[in-house]
């Protein structure tokens, strides 16, 4: 299927299958992330940080912002990361089976998991695994729309 995804959806544009790739990985990373994890708060420190400014015989001194910036970071952050898995999960749940597992035990269950490991579990041949991943992670870029354009 090499790029037939994308040309449909993109006729007459190249699209950069290494860097879109590389970009659905990230993403299917931090899918995993939430899913293993859940969402890890950055927590504020109990001494405060001073800011030193020049000027004057009052040297002025301002707490930093720490407290605001966590608060913004664990809001932000933890409804990205909910988004982020959502949307993985419900991209492959549109997958055909044989290209679902291999997503899923490639990508979502344990990070030590090598395509080796997988194709084996699997019982395909090699060649047949590459095929039915490469097809399944054009088919999630797409859906995901994280195609690199290359202009």
């Amino acid at each position: 299927m090499d790029n037939e995804v994308f040309q449909i959806a993109f006729p007459g544009m190249t699209i950069d299958e290494d860097a879109t790739f590389t970009k659905l990985e990230k993403e299917l990373k931090t899918a995993f992330l939430y899913k293993r994890l859940g969402f890890i708060r950055r927590e504020a420190v109990t001494t405060p940080s001073y800011d030193l400014k020049e000027g004057g015989t009052n040297s002025a001194r301002t707490v930093s912002k720490q407290t605001e910036n966590i608060a913004i970071h664990n809001i932000d952050g933890e409804d990205r990361s909910k988004n982020t898995y959502d949307r993985v999960t419900l991209a492959v749940s549109w997958l055909k089976h044989p290209q679902q597992r291999i997503i899923t035990e490639r990508y979502m269950t344990d990070p030590e998991v090598s395509d080796l490991n997988v194709w084996l579990n699997l019982n395909l041949s090699e060649r047949t695994y590459y095929r039915l991943k490469k097809e399944a992670m054009s088919e999630l870029a797409f859906a995901l729309r994280l195609e690199v354009i290359i202009e």
